[in-house]
């Protein structure tokens, strides 16, 4: 077995032995705020839904609502499976796939869960961004399902960023994170072409606005 095969192997086995277990040391220290008061309690309440995030945020979601059995799409690359791992043990659901390799199996799967009851929480700018540019595909999937979409707004005091092209943000030990629902969206069934864009610019607003929100909560100005 090549050093690449065997690094492949041991890669998401100590990520998965190891990730969860940093996540939930990690979050346990940091003061979170919420708003609505309930938000938590939501993601557990049963009602099929699309929670929208930024990638560079999904940290302080994972820790957040873990447990709460939602659907997660991760890519189908080796650095996926590494993430896979930590977010099933985290107590969520993965559907493998992305925009460059197998994505339209993946948006397919995810569709079906949701039409089956479940909830899926989707980085519209994910994977490979733009950064906090939204894609179409979860505007795509809740119209196919029929289900609303939550963008959620993740707030940091104080982060490490990494130089990752989502400047991914590790809250620091006893910072201070928020986390706010923003505008619910519906959009109409089987939307497509100048709807769906449409629809996409909408969450793409919607998102931003609750960053500033959350932002704005955890006590620092949004950048």
């Amino acid at each position: 077995m090549g050093r690449r095969k065997i690094s492949h192997v041991i890669g998401p086995f100590l990520g998965g032995l190891l990730g969860p277990l940093l996540v939930r040391c990690l979050g346990a220290t940091w003061r979170v705020r919420v708003e609505p008061a309930d938000l938590v309690a939501k993601s557990r309440d049963g009602k099929p839904r699309v929670w929208a995030l930024w990638h560079g945020r999904l940290l302080v979601g994972a820790h957040t609502f873990r447990g709460a059995g939602a659907a997660v799409m991760i890519s189908r690359h080796a650095d996926g499976e590494v993430i896979a791992r930590i977010v099933e043990k985290l107590g969520f659901r993965t559907v493998r796939g992305s925009t460059t390799r197998g994505g339209a199996t993946a948006l397919h799967d995810m569709v079906e869960f949701l039409r089956a009851g479940g909830s899926a929480a989707l980085t519209p700018d994910g994977p490979k961004g733009p950064r906090e540019v939204a894609q179409p595909g979860g505007v795509y999937a809740a119209s196919r399902a029929g289900v609303p979409i939550l963008p959620l707004g993740i707030g940091v005091r104080g982060a490490w960023v990494l130089g990752s092209w989502d400047r991914f943000r590790i809250p620091r030990p006893f910072t201070v994170v928020a986390l706010v629902e923003g505008e619910s969206l519906s959009p109409p069934p089987d939307i497509e072409g100048a709807a769906l864009e449409e629809w996409r610019v909408r969450l793409e607003k919607a998102l931003h606005a609750a960053n500033a929100r959350a932002e704005a909560l955890a006590g620092r100005k949004s950048p």
